[in-house]
Formats: C-alpha cells, sequence, structure tokens
C-alpha cells in the first residue's frame, strides 16, 4: 500500500544506519532500512572494490530476471551454492562476492531485485530484504522484518515453498507514474509499492506478499481467463507481471494493492467513466490481462522469462524469453506495447526447459478447475445467484432471475485492507471485500420493461444507479452482499 512518509518516523526505531553491520550478538536477526525514503542514487561504486573477487563460474552478463540471477538498471547479482555474487550492470565480467549477514552466509536458496531492493530467501523459504540495491555497496543493509505494521513485522515466507517468484518494486524515483484503464496516468504515490509474487505449483495461483501487510499470504492476483489459466513461469518487475504457458501464450498484466483498488485510505477509485475527468479517480476494475503476440514458430523458447523497467512510466517496460533462433542461442525480447519480437544471441547455454511454441492460442487447451464456491438466495420474487466466486477475481456474474425472466449484472470484489492475519482462500473466517454491482446500460435504459420483481429491487435496492457501492463478505458457506440487504447460502 501506499508508503506514506509519517512512517519513516516510525521505522527510525530500531534500524542501522546504512553500512552499518547487525551486532554479532544478533547474527541471525538483521534489521535495515527497508521501507525508508530512498538515498538519492548515484554512480558510485564505492565498496565494491573492497568485496573479494568471486571464484567460482559466473557468466559475463546477466540477460534475464531470474532467481539465481538478476539484475536491475545499477547491478547484476547471482547465486551460487547459497552465496552471492555482484557485478556492475554495464560491466563485462567483474563479478565480486558479497558480505553477507551470519544468517544468510551460505544459506541463500533464491534471489530477486527490482529498482533499490533487493530480496533473498534463505533454505527455509524465509524473505530477507537488502536496501539501497541502487546505490553504493558501502549503503547495502539487511532486514528480515516483513509484514505489518509499516515493515516491522516479524517476517514472512514466500508462498507455496515456490521457485517460481519474483521481487516487484514501483516506485516514485524509477517509474514516478502508472497509467490506468482510463488512459489517465496517476503518481506512484509518496513511496514504493513492493510485493512478493509467487505462483502456485500448478500455474493458476498468484499470490503477492505486500512487507506492509499482515504476514499472510491470502492476498492474490488472477491469471488469466478467470484465475484458470496455468501458467509455467512468472516474472514481475515494477507492479507488471509476465506468465508463458506450456505452449509459448504470454500475458502480461500491471497490477499490485494500490492499483487493485485496495488502498481507499490514501487513494480515491470509481467504477464510473474517469475519461476526461478534470481531477481524474483511479479507474477501475484494474487493469486485465493483455495477450501477448506469439513469438515466432521458427524460435524455440524456454520457461526462462523476465521482465524488467527501461524508464519512467508504466508502459517502460521490456519482455524476455530464453530461446534459440537459426541455431544461435540468446533470448527474444519485445518492449512491452511493441507488436513484435526481436532476436539476441548471447551465445550462453540455455537453461531454462523447452516449451511446445505453437503458432495458434493454446491459452485455454489447459485450465485449471471452476471455483466450486456457488451461493443462491432470494429477495422476495428474486432469485439471485453468484456462481464461481473467486477470492482473486475482480468480476464475477450476479444473475437475478424474477419469473421468466433473468437479468445478469456483474458483482465486481476487490480485496479489502486489513491489519490482521487472513486464511488464503475460503474459509470459516469471514473475508471483507470492497464492492460493487454494476448494471448494463440497456437495462437501466428500459427499466419498465424488465419484470415487476426485478425493477423494484433495481429501484429500491441500487437506486437506479448503474454503479453501486456495497461490502461484501464472504466464507465458505455464505456471501453477503449488503447493498442488497441479502446473504446468500452455498449450494
Amino acid at each position: 500500500m501506499l508508503r506514506h512518509a509519517l512512517a519513516a518516523t516510525v521505522l527510525t526505531a530500531g534500524v542501522l544506519a546504512p553500512g552499518v553491520t547487525p551486532a554479532a550478538a544478533e547474527p541471525c536477526r538483521p534489521v535495515g532500512t527497508a521501507g525508508l525514503a530512498d538515498l538519492v542514487p548515484g554512480e558510485s561504486t564505492l565498496g565494491l572494490s573492497a568485496l573479494p573477487p568471486a571464484t567460482v563460474d559466473l557468466p559475463p552478463q546477466v540477460h534475464l530476471r531470474g532467481t539465481a540471477e538478476t539484475f536491475n538498471r545499477r547491478w547484476s547479482f547471482a547465486l551460487r551454492e547459497g552465496r552471492m555474487y555482484v557485478k556492475e550492470a554495464a560491466r563485462t565480467g567483474g563479478w565480486r562476492t558479497m558480505d553477507l549477514p551470519g544468517c544468510l552466509a551460505g544459506q541463500v536458496s533464491g534471489i530477486s531485485v527490482d529498482d533499490d531492493e533487493l530480496v533473498a530467501l534463505d533454505r527455509s523459504g524465509r524473505i530477507y530484504t537488502m536496501d539501497h540495491a541502487l546505490n553504493a555497496p558501502w549503503t547495502w543493509n539487511w532486514t528480515h522484518r516483513y509484514g505489518a505494521p509499516l515493515w516491522l513485522g516479524d517476517g514472512n515466507t514466500v508462498p507455496y515453498d515456490s521457485a517460481r517468484w519474483s521481487w516487484s518494486v514501483l516506485s516514485p524515483g524509477e517509474d514516478g507514474v502508472w497509467r490506468d484503464t482510463a488512459g489517465n496516468d496517476h503518481p506512484v504515490g509518496g513511496a514504493k509499492v513492493s510485493h512478493v509474487f509467487a505462483l502456485s505449483a500448478d500455474g493458476s495461483r498468484i499470490t503477492y506478499v505486500d512487507p506492509w501487510l499482515p504476514a499472510d499470504h491470502s492476498y492474490e492476483m488472477a491469471t488469466p481467463h478467470r484465475g484458470r489459466f496455468q501458467a509455467e513461469a512468472l516474472s514481475t518487475a515494477a507492479s507488471t507481471s509476465l506468465v508463458v504457458n506450456r505452449y509459448g501464450d504470454l500475458y502480461t498484466r500491471l497490477y499490485d494493492f494500490d492499483i487493485s483498488g485496495a488502498d481507499k485510505i490514501f487513494f480515491s477509485y470509481s467504477y464510473q467513466d474517469q475519461r476526461g475527468a478534470a481531477f481524474p479517480k483511479i479507474q477501475l476494475p484494474a487493469p486485465d490481462w493483455v495477450h501477448q503476440p506469439k513469438i515466432p514458430a521458427s524460435g524455440q523458447i524456454t520457461d526462462r522469462i523476465s521482465v524488467h523497467k527501461t524508464g519512467r512510466g508504466s508502459n517502460a517496460r521490456e519482455l524476455r524469453v530464453e530461446g534459440r533462433d537459426q541455431g544461435r542461442t540468446g533470448y527474444w525480447h519485445k518492449a512491452l506495447s511493441a507488436p513484435g519480437w526481436d532476436f539476441t544471441a548471447t551465445g550462453q547455454p540455455l537453461r531454462g526447459r523447452l516449451l511446445h511454441n505453437t503458432p495458434d492460442d493454446r491459452s485455454t487447451d489447459t485450465l485449471a478447475p471452476v471455483s466450486p464456491h456457488d451461493y443462491s438466495g432470494r429477495q422476495g420474487e428474486v432469485t439471485v445467484r453468484v456462481d464461481a466466486f473467486d477470492v482473486a477475481v475482480a468480476g464475477t456474474p450476479l444473475t437475478l432471475q424474477a419469473g421468466d425472466r433473468t437479468l445478469r449484472v456483474t458483482l465486481h470484489t476487490v480485496d479489502g485492507l486489513r491489519q490482521t492475519r487472513q486464511t488464503p482462500g475460503l474459509t470459516s473466517q469471514p473475508r471483507q471485500f470492497y464492492g460493487a454491482i454494476e448494471l448494463p446500460r440497456s437495462v437501466l435504459d428500459d427499466l419498465d420493461a424488465q419484470h415487476p420483481a426485478l425493477s423494484g429491487l433495481i429501484r429500491d435496492r441500487l437506486g437506479s444507479a448503474r454503479f453501486t457501492d456495497t461490502d461484501v463478505t464472504v466464507t465458505d458457506r455464505t456471501l453477503t452482499i449488503a447493498a442488497l440487504g441479502l446473504t446468500l447460502d452455498r449450494t
């Protein structure tokens, strides 16, 4: 969520100055400056020469962001046998061995960097954050803290014990603004939006973990096709996610906690059309997945995919996919909105798993099962149904039926802001959503043509409005829509 400037005052309690090593008495509980305002990035490499040269075999350049090798604008990082290495991103070779806290030395199982923050996992999947990753090495410092309040929680782990995860940072310094579906640019906010995004074992669930939110694994972003698309790999940078399935179908989406519509404390959102508004609110629903062009079928591709930021604004992204073209190894790449792919040869051996890159769209050839959460209830003569409700899906069909007339509208839901832990998925623990009921314009234009019970409900409960905000509370047995004054039971 929005990193409010007041948080800096709170976070100074119990953190170390840049470059200060955690006390030896607490070697496995490092604290640092993550969550505070950024240092002004410079081009200094002060502290790099003090690090010993790497003695392991490492590539001359890192071209794809992953959990063994990764990069940002300034630095490339690599992981080998639990230890981390760094070099200047613009330089060929020159790797150095990083000095890590005692809790991480020799114990790192995965890394990912974006913007000025780097995340490393220990062998148990616990998250550690290194701050100032766009700055000189002397400023780098670590924290195990993660979660509410204000990035001061006791820590968290990567969801699903996933090997397919990525660190994402959208920042005012590097990105500045992002664009909503109405075409309006909005400032990132007072500080950064940082998430770990992780892919489930079957590739159909993406959970994101924000260091300012409760230390749980409850927040999700749906995959394409209403959360049923099964991805083989995931990469995320600056809140732009890239996924691919086994047939080479690639999708991107701009999405994070703030963009989703969940941070009502600091942002204003609206489902009403914000195009041309003098002071536009953030347009909802949030941007959906965009199906990217297929890579030419003549080229081979693997499941090593990567996205990174290339400048200011949410369209400044480059997509990369490891592969082969005419016998040459390297990577396919395109700007986010470019119409097609180009190939760059690197000569490095392919390390990913080959995908079956078909020329046709096979996005729906492998889909996860439909959500089993169906609900039904009655409001007088009107039967109300919600089918296949999924906590990660923003828009769900809401069916209203009276007599022989059936009206299908949309129930929009956004996972709400909370500071206490929530069980993932739907359980007996009530789950609160920010909701809205959307009526088609055609229905409102000819309301009297509807069944009297339907038109009465629309006038009395929804005020004949196209959008009606409503609280929505869901468990694994009931779904309550406050605006309708109705609780539906699981069917």
